[in-house]
């Protein structure tokens, strides 16, 4: 005994105790000095020195006393100096509580264990934590082949890594795109079950540009990245993704990269049979949404016929979203390796709608079903349109949203809609957006105007809002500001006075001013229309740097 070191109930958990043990009362950071078995045959408590972990089988107890209880047994542990109980069977509430009043921490252990090679695997941590460790990470590898084998997904392997290691996880695929996180529940150092979700805080745009730079290829190799500690995935000798363990700046400990090479093994090949898959639906159904862009009008009713095979409805209504990533220089930047992200977020939002890549840009149909539906898909592409930025390292990704439409025919008008979204809004100088087409006619008249006779464009410009303008520079004022955020508010002083954030009266006096300068009568139609089609003017001029 005195050559032992006392571990904590962290490392227990972590190292030696039955995968699937938890922590019921107490903290993982109690240190423990042994493990001994509790005996149904008297004396039911072997020699006790302090600290121990005493392991109970409250069915063996009941074969000598049937009237026992868990909550006995530990009150009398405790009084016998143990630091830990760990129990088979069900663990009462008032079991916990008497833990807690006795100051002892309670394990619920899974059930079908043998309680005596528990024993000898917590005793042989304490004394070779190296030998042990090696062996729970055996256990791990069998676990993710068990797993592998019953074809659980991606996130189940990484579950079992996350409580091996007790640190998040994350699996991103060739492309650097994230395909999956696990991230350990509060109490998972004390060993429950890994929590989905994501991860706050992670510097994904640091890790991809990392991959552009320095991707490990080498197999086995475990290398430090911006997310811990990375290693390559390969499927047939070629990269197939990524596995990291989530560290922030600590050292990588043996245990945990003796599980991340396991890890890595079974996630490849958990890899293969994704990309397998992927492949046989792909070549059963193919890209129709590609086959068709790239074709002829005159294709569309050949294509029809894939396209209801994968899920599209001729006879509903949809919108076409159009996204383009670009670099700050304005160079583009491939978006078909992000396809795969946006058919998985249409799963996962349950949305039949279909996605394909086509020349520069991602091209997805999303159902408009509903007279509500355009506003909602507005705010998904957003989403989707940020979701994309973030996993495009260093670049700007611009959404285009198109008129709803139905059938094939008029939906490649959508398309086109959704492109020429995405480019007015360039030219207007909004990278990092989504722009619906139908809030661009001004604008679409503008341009063409522009392109006509730009020095027309000049002098309405400084004719309408020249004495604005030089009112604001000179005095440092806000007219032009309070002019936008008038029209923006469709004439309601109330809004208008709240969204700039100034009072009611302040607001009247502004516009009084305004009229004043400009010789126009706000409350006139036809004057509101000229300084609203100045203030248009004033963004086109603003993108070609004419002001």
């Amino acid at each position: 005994m005195s050559d032992s070191t006392p571990v904590t109930l962290q490392a227990l958990l972590q190292f030696a105790l039955p995968l699937g043990t938890s922590l019921v009362s107490g903290t993982p950071g109690v240190s423990v000095t042994y493990a001994v078995t509790v005996r149904a045959q008297p004396p039911a408590f072997p020699e006790l020195y302090g600290g121990e972990l005493a392991l109970v089988s409250m069915d063996v107890l009941r074969t000598f006393d049937s009237r026992i209880s868990l909550a006995d047994v530990v009150r009398a542990l405790a009084e016998a100096g143990v630091a830990a109980v760990a129990a088979q069977g069900t663990i009462s509430g008032a079991s916990i509580e008497t833990a807690a009043e006795c100051g002892v921490a309670l394990l619920s252990l899974p059930a079908d264990n043998s309680l005596t090679r528990i024993e000898r695997a917590v005793n042989t941590l304490i004394i070779n934590q190296k030998a042990q460790m090696a062996q729970r990470a055996m256990e791990i590898q069998r676990q993710l082949a068990r797993q592998a084998a019953e074809n659980r997904d991606l996130n189940s392997l990484l579950q079992v890594l996350s409580r091996a290691t007790a640190r998040p996880i994350a699996a991103h695929d060739d492309a650097g795109v994230l395909m999956a996180q696990v991230q350990p529940g509060i109490a998972q150092r004390g060993g429950s079950s890994a929590a989905r979700g994501m991860v706050p805080g992670l510097p994904f745009g640091a890790f991809q540009n990392w991959l552009a730079r320095e991707a490990p290829t080498q197999d086995g190799a475990i290398v430090r990245s911006p997310l811990g500690f990375t290693t390559v995935l390969k499927v047939e000798k070629r990269v197939a993704g990524y596995l990291s363990l989530i560290e922030n700046g600590a050292e990588l400990e043996e245990f945990d990269r003796l599980v991340l090479a396991y890890g890595a093994d079974v996630c490849a090949i958990e890899l293969a049979k994704l990309k397998a898959i992927a492949f046989a639906v792909e070549q059963t159904r193919g890209d129709w949404v590609q086959m068709w862009l790239s074709g002829r009008p005159g294709d569309d009713e050949r294509i029809l016929a894939r396209a209801q095979q994968a899920g599209f409805n001729p006879q509903a209504p949809y919108v076409a979203a159009v996204f383009r990533a670009m670099t700050p220089q304005g160079a583009h930047i491939p978006l078909d390796s992000f396809l795969t992200l946006a058919r998985d977020e249409l799963a996962r939002r349950q949305i039949s709608g279909a996605a394909g890549a086509h020349v520069d840009v991602l091209v997805v149909l999303y159902p408009a079903e509903a007279n509500a539906a355009l506003s909602r898909v507005r705010r998904i592409v957003d989403e989707m349109r940020a979701a994309l930025e973030a996993r495009a390292p260093g670049g700007l990704v611009s959404a285009g949203l198109s008129h709803p439409a139905t059938g094939l025919a008029a939906l490649r008008e959508s398309v086109r809609e959704a492109r020429d979204a995405v480019s007015i809004a360039l030219e207007l100088g909004s990278r990092e957006q989504t722009t619906y087409h139908g809030d661009l006619k001004l604008y679409q008249l503008l341009l063409a105007v522009k392109d006509c006779n730009l020095d027309q464009m000049r002098r309405f410009y400084r004719d309408t809002m020249g004495p604005l303008i030089e009112h604001d520079e000179r005095r440092g004022g806000e007219l032009s500001r309070t002019l936008g955020g008038f029209f923006e508010a469709n004439g309601n002083l109330a809004r208008a006075a709240a969204n700039l954030e100034v009072h009611r009266n302040t607001l009247v006096y502004r516009l009084e001013r305004i009229s004043e300068l400009t010789g126009l009568d706000l409350d006139d139609p036809e004057n509101r229309l000229v300084l609203h089609l100045a203030l248009k003017v004033q963004r086109v001029l603003a993108s070609i740097h004419d002001l």
